[in-house]
């Protein structure tokens, strides 16, 4: 098992290892190729997340796409934005 889908409501996996560009996962029936390498316990995108959109981990609002995000793309702070403390 290379990624652990947390909650059903969720829109990106845990890798449980480093993941290289071009690996292919699997979690849940959900299979996706990795566009990029994605480092051991950072998110990926279980499917197309456009700008905007709220990011889902544990079944709970996380943050929010900065960008459009691809399947299969590293999900960190360089497309996405804490919503933590914004009163949202």
């Amino acid at each position: 098992m290379d990624m652990i889908l947390l909650n059903q409501k969720d829109n990106v996996a845990v890798v449980l290892n480093d993941i290289l560009k071009g690996d292919m996962l699997s979690e849940c029936g959900i299979r996706l190729c990795a566009q990029e390498d994605i480092p051991y316990g950072h998110k990926i995108a279980l499917r197309d997340i456009p700008k905007g959109e709220i990011i889902y981990k544990y079944g709970e609002p996380i943050a929010r796409a900065v960008e459009n995000i691809q399947k299969g793309q590293w999900v960190h702070v360089h497309n996405i934005e804490s919503i933590r403390g914004l009163g949202r």
